[in-house]
């Protein structure tokens, strides 16, 4: 049945049921059924890119670099840590020698040497200010060789995992982020970045800028899944609501049959009821097309329970009169075509059903006759 032919019996049924409508003289049937709405749902077809949840993991689709622009050739440190250990070294065997040999000399005194304490304390000054520049120099070259250690762990990678390194280095991640974060202010590494995650380290501005795009990418990628989780709920929730309605009509249509089952009528109101369950189970099976049953419960369904509800108020009179009789009569006529209507809506719900059986008969039936397995073949 195409839409033209639908939308005929549509016509159809208007009249049938305006003429039952005139029949009882029910003034105010149009203005209790206003609230009828049309609405159209489409089927929600998102597709939503997956990440894998760490944006820097991205990163690796692009190709190696040499990373030795990156890197500085004369690392803080080369230089002044060499001039730290000399003279530290120096400064720290003259002074500790010098203040061994004075308090070797002031001890032979008897009184002492006059200041002996003063000089003693300066002499104990530059020694310790000595020794303080030997160690930071051997700090400065300890420093020097983790970072060798580091550049030779990266080789040609933009980017790497700070617990990696660690392990590498056999140090703690604390140890080496504290240690990368100095190494960058020294400019040690010339475009050093660390993320916000303090998870990865990338060695140039190119892939940190890379970085923060698929950063601000995986965002609106989770935004949008999050909208549209969001509106697949809220669409079920229509959905559901929807179909709750429909049943509730269902259910009015059983209980009015009941009490009319000795009628005429009674034997129609049980076939439109088992359409309409028939129709409501397709839709929960078939959400995404809840949009061509909108009429159907929220117009049709709803002027059905206004019609068996005139019949079942005009048939509980004790005196039927010719207009009663009249108006029931006009009633079941709408019943029937009610009906029909609501019988060609269950098929074209079936209608994709349908296709998508006889497509796969008629692929087994050229699968058969491929394989020499058809009716034919057996005749020869």
């Amino acid at each position: 049945m195409d839409k033209k032919d639908f939308s005929n019996l549509e016509d159809q049924i208007m009249s049938t049921v305006n003429n039952a409508i005139k029949a009882i003289d029910f003034a105010n049937l149009k203005k209790d059924i206003n609230y009828k709405t049309e609405d159209t749902l489409n089927q929600l077809k998102i597709k939503i890119g997956e990440y894998s949840g760490k944006c820097i993991d991205l990163l690796n689709k692009k190709s190696k670099n040499d990373i030795s622009k990156y890197i500085s050739k004369k690392p803080a440190g080369t230089v002044s840590g060499t001039l730290c250990i000399v003279f530290g070294s120096i400064g720290s065997v003259v002074l500790g020698f010098s203040t061994a040999t004075f308090l070797l000399v002031n001890s032979l005194f008897t009184g002492g040497i006059i200041g002996s304490n003063v000089v003693i304390g300066v002499l104990l000054i530059f020694s310790g200010a000595s020794l303080g520049l030997l160690l930071n120099g051997i700090n400065l070259k300890k420093r020097i060789k983790r970072f060798k250690l580091y550049v030779r762990f990266i080789e040609n990678n933009r980017y790497f995992l700070i617990e990696d390194l660690a392990r590498f280095a056999k140090q703690k991640e604390g140890f080496i982020l504290k240690d990368l974060r100095k190494m960058i202010d020294l400019g040690m590494f010339l475009e050093g970045h660390i993320d916000e995650e303090k998870t990865y380290f990338m060695i140039s501005d190119e892939v940190y800028n890379d970085y923060l795009n698929l950063k601000k990418e995986q965002i609106v990628q989770e935004n949008n899944k999050k909208l549209s989780n969001e509106n697949y709920s809220s669409k079920n929730e229509e959905i559901e609501a929807t179909i709750k309605i429909g049943r509730n009509y269902i259910q009015q249509i059983k209980s009015i049959r009941s009490d009319l089952y000795k009628e005429k009528i009674a034997k129609k109101l049980e076939k439109l009821e088992k359409t309409s369950v028939q129709i409501l189970n397709q839709i929960e099976k078939n959400p995404e097309k809840i949009g061509e049953v909108n009429k159907f419960i929220n117009h049709y369904l709803p002027i059905t329970i206004k019609l068996i509800s005139s019949y079942k108020d005009m048939n509980s009179q004790s005196v039927q009169s010719e207009n009663i009789k009249n108006a029931k009569g006009e009633i079941e006529k709408s019943i029937d075509v009610i009906n029909l209507a609501f019988e060609n809506l269950l098929n074209d719900l079936f209608e994709d059903v349908v296709l998508d059986v006889s497509t796969d008969i008629s692929v087994l039936k050229t699968l058969f006759k491929q394989d020499g397995l058809a009716e034919e073949d057996f005749k020869k």
